[in-house]
């Protein structure tokens, strides 16, 4: 039986998948045209998977013979000499050839003894002379390249691809890896030795190689039901689209834990509560996809872009600036409707709570510290958490309500740090949470309490009222009595009131505190 896959790339055979054709036709069209391409994305997005089928495709069509090989071997040896970079490529397009029952013919040099640059580009021209299918190179984890070698290997790509109408050279060449060419370029180049501004690569296409659409993820879910006859919810594949933006581990890793951890039997159909839970266990599971988040995001470039977005400031997306174009490379940013925002709110969440002492947790801690908020049988009272909140922006939040920038981000963001502290261990919480309503600003779970909480900055009576009837939809869609109202006052022309009020509003109890 399949199952859904984490790790590697995907066996037809042992896992679900997402169908390729749509993406492998428009490969297979750039390959027709003898185009030479590059693929960037993120660690874990899929481009090692995509090559492999690609490479199958080409390989059916009796037309191509691929050579796929990959880098990653190569990043322990950053300071490989030339010549054994090139004979080592060279045994591996070798053996690819072999595996692809392509006959090399009698060449003027062998693998083997390739020396160097030139000896790789002579025995690469002697194959594709003698042969009766067209070669495609594929090379995967380009960002392995070491660095005494990436600029003169990028520029003898180059060199066959401006020669390829006077010698014989490879039909096409595709790149996969983080860095595009450019960006490579600049991570290894020597200063000293500089060739100059422009890119040896710059005659590549850039292949936008696109997330899990809602209907993928929808095809890729009934797989599992197809064979197991275990459903799923049709709002559990719009929340997993909702929170990973189609990241494909994001989905697999939820999609993993939902049938074999949370609902392992598969007579019992998956729900959107199974959905937060996994969502949750996730975002608290130390793997390495967030690692390579945490520690990029933490480049000294990159960190004040993020914590501003984590405080709800604003940013344009520019792709144009080295910094955010490196930041949507490495997975970390994405672009909404021009504005820059992070990649998805799973993201968002792991982020946050890695960073939560910049954001200065540890002083909600200081005052957690005296209080407790359980009552004699285990029960969260969430007012006395909410008085509590109110009591600690009264006391140390004044100043923050006042900046220019405060928006009802930096307050979901402020009220989530607080609440954290306080169910770390017997719960979680979560922001903008889809509802059948549309988002909740702040949903806190703890045991089996569930407390829904609208987070707004005070514009005037009507927009309060609107706030009102808006959470009492809220609250009707989770089968909710009561839920939360948290305002923000930041007028200056008038004192400063912290109030608490109870509202009754279709049917549901509110209770709305003014900080």
């Amino acid at each position: 039986m399949r199952e859904f896959n984490i790790t590697g790339k995907i066996i037809p055979k042992a896992h679900y998948y997402v169908d390729l054709i749509p993406q492998i036709k428009r490969l297979m069209a750039l390959v027709e045209k003898g185009k030479y391409f590059v693929i960037n994305r993120p660690r874990q997005f899929g481009k090692t998977t995509l090559l492999d089928f690609f490479a199958r495709h080409l390989q059916s069509s009796g037309k191509y013979v691929p050579a796929l090989i990959s880098f990653q071997r190569f990043t322990q040896r950053p300071d490989m000499t030339e010549a054994e970079f090139y004979r080592r490529l060279g045994k591996l397009i070798d053996q690819e050839l072999s595996l692809a029952d392509f006959d090399l013919p009698d060449l003027k040099i062998q693998a083997s003894g390739i020396g160097g640059r030139d000896d790789f580009l002579d025995w690469l021209e002697d194959i594709c002379q003698h042969s009766s299918r067209r070669l495609v190179l594929l090379v995967d984890e380009i960002d392995g390249v070491p660095e005494t070698v990436v600029i003169g290997f990028l520029a003898g790509l180059r060199e066959m691809f401006l020669q390829r109408d006077r010698k014989p050279t490879p039909h096409s060449v595709g790149l996969a890896g983080v860095h595009d060419i450019k960006n490579l370029q600049a991570r290894y180049r020597d200063q000293s030795h500089s060739i100059g501004s422009i890119s040896p690569f710059n005659i590549a296409i850039d292949y936008e190689l696109l997330p899990f659409s809602l209907q993928n993820i929808r095809q890729y879910f009934m797989q599992h039901t197809k064979e197991t006859g275990q459903l799923f919810d049709s709002k559990v594949i719009r929340r997993v689209h909702h929170v990973t933006n189609g990241h494909p581990w994001l989905v697999s890793m939820l999609a993993k834990t939902m049938v074999e951890e949370i609902v392992p039997k598969r007579k019992h159909k998956i729900g959107l509560k199974h959905a937060e839970e996994a969502i949750q266990r996730l975002i608290n599971f130390r793997n390495p996809n967030f690692e390579s988040l945490f520690n990029n995001a933490q480049r000294p470039n990159l960190f004040p872009i993020v914590l501003d977005l984590l405080e709800g400031r604003r940013h344009r997306y520019n792709i144009q600036d080295d910094d955010i174009n490196l930041g949507v490379r490495y997975g970390i940013f994405a672009e909404k409707g021009r504005q820059l925002i992070l990649a998805n709110l799973i993201y968002v969440q792991a982020l946050y709570q890695h960073f939560e002492r910049t954001l200065k947790r540890s002083q909600i801690r200081n005052i957690l510290a005296a209080n407790r908020f359980e009552d004699q049988n285990g029960h969260l009272n969430f007012r006395h958490v909410l008085d509590k909140f109110q009591a600690f922006m009264k006391s140390k939040g004044v100043q923050v309500t006042k900046q220019r920038e405060f928006k009802e981000a930096t307050g979901q963001l402020l009220l989530l740090s607080y609440l954290d502290a306080i169910v770390n261990g017997k719960g979680w919480t979560f922001k903008e949470v889809q509802s059948g309503e549309g988002r909740i600003d702040v949903l806190c779970c703890y045991k089996n309490q569930k407390e829904v909480v609208e987070v707004k900055v005070w514009y005037g009576e009507r927009r309060y009222g609107g706030a009102l009837a808006q959470l009492a939809k809220y609250l009707e869609s989770e089968n909710l009595d009561h839920g939360y109202l948290v305002v923000f006052d930041r007028r200056e022309n008038l004192p400063k009131e912290y109030s608490l009020k109870e509202h009754q509003v279709a049917g549901k109890t509110i209770q709305a505190w003014v900080v």
